[in-house]
């Protein structure tokens, strides 16, 4: 018996790794910003077509988190791992190659995109399974929060390989990377042997016809909009609202991107121990009180403080989505089921740089914005509320 036991610990763990790793170079994806300089310059296009692969990606991102279940299911999981691992080099070594933005954009947006957001999933909700009877909370926040770090990680590595040898290059070597840590993770993973199965088992056609898949997805659409307003708008809020240079400015990038990571680590486990209702409910209502103080944080302390909060409510977010999955429809079809919800983070992202952005077009200062991130942050406290029975069943 204990031999058994240890010998499950032991692929639990390694499992778990692997999952981290694979999340780890797919964080690649947000390092987009750091090549668009070069790629315009050598393609010879503009900012806004230059940023077309990456705003297009999140898109091609929400089939594949809605679908992982059903690709799963018709193809095992090793091959699903193995068309995950082929999509994603073959994508990055396309796009490394690329003569102008369609092959980029279909090489980048389409082709890794669906390699992204497959392997993503896949390694999140495998994590989980392996450790839900023990340590799910654990294995929701390193699977997720191994992403982040590869993004913090890979964005300096990225813009020295950059400067030294070219974009396509650069590209070329991440796709090298990525395919040998997701060759040796297709190799190794499996399903867990035990798989547990909750006394609720909701697909994802299920759920939604339910009412509670569509306020949870509201709920963290709402309370996400902050992260998307801040993914591109940080810098040059602290800018006009402290006053500094956009060299200091960015240091609340840095300072926003830290906690956000340091907090999916962490935030799993605690949930775990205290509920994902509670957690969410303070989470919720200190963020909405500091986006209602964001525009008088006018010292760079404070303006660190502002982006720390942020940091923690994208962060906790993320990392308890398939834990709320998981609660409310079971783990039978987690993949496709966290994946749909996921989706509601992913379209934040989307919409928060285009409230920022008209904000401040139509205003000449985020204000306006922050008018309505608040209101959309102090709306997802009652739909909370509303769904706690659902997240608080074991």
């Amino acid at each position: 018996m204990s031999r058994t036991l240890t010998k499950f610990k032991v692929n639990s763990w390694l499992i778990l790794t692997l999952c981290f790793l694979i999340n780890f170079v797919l964080g690649f994806k947000h390092v987009w910003s750091v090549l668009v300089p070069y790629i315009e310059v050598d393609l010879r296009i503009s900012r806004a077509l230059v940023v077309l692969p990456f705003s297009l990606m999140s898109i091609v991102n929400v089939v594949g988190f809605s679908t992982i279940d059903y690709v799963k299911s018709r193809l095992g999981l090793k091959l699903t791992l193995t068309l995950t691992t082929a999509s994603t080099g073959l994508g990055l070594i396309l796009a490394s190659i690329s003569q102008d933005i369609i092959m980029l954009t279909i090489s980048y947006a389409f082709i890794y995109g669906i390699g992204q957001a497959l392997g993503y999933v896949l390694a999140v909700t495998l994590g989980v399974k392996w450790l839900y009877r023990t340590r799910r909370g654990l294995a929701a926040g390193l699977t997720s929060g191994g992403y982040s770090l590869g993004t913090l990680v890979l964005a300096p590595i990225t813009s020295y390989l950059v400067s030294y040898f070219g974009w396509r290059l650069t590209i070329l070597v991440i796709a090298i990377a990525s395919i040998v840590v997701m060759s040796i993770a297709t190799l190794v993973l499996t399903e867990p042997q035990d798989d547990v199965v909750s006394s609720r088992t909701y697909t994802p056609l299920d759920i939604l016809k339910t009412k509670t898949f569509y306020i949870a997805w509201s709920m963290i659409f709402l309370t996400s909009l902050i992260d998307g307003f801040a993914a591109s708008h940080l810098t040059p809020f602290v800018i006009e609202y402290v006053g500094v240079g956009v060299l200091i400015a960015s240091t609340a990038v840095s300072v926003y991107s830290s906690v956000n990571f340091l907090t999916r680590i962490v935030i799993g486990e605690v949930a775990e121990r205290l509920g994902i209702y509670r957690i969410l409910m303070i989470t919720y209502i200190i963020s909405t009180l500091n986006i209602v103080l964001l525009p008088t944080y006018r010292s760079l302390p404070l303006a660190y403080l502002g982006s720390s909060l942020i940091g923690v409510i994208h962060g906790t977010n993320v990392a308890l989505i398939p834990l709320i999955a998981a609660r409310m429809w079971g783990t039978k079809y987690l993949g496709s089921n966290y994946g749909l919800l996921l989706t509601s983070a992913t379209m934040s992202m989307l919409a928060g740089p285009i409230i920022g952005g008209l904000s401040h077009d139509l205003t000449g200062n985020y204000g306006l914005s922050m008018v309505i991130l608040a209101i959309a942050s102090a709306t997802g406290i009652p739909l909370l509320y509303i769904i706690r029975k659902e997240i608080t069943q074991s």
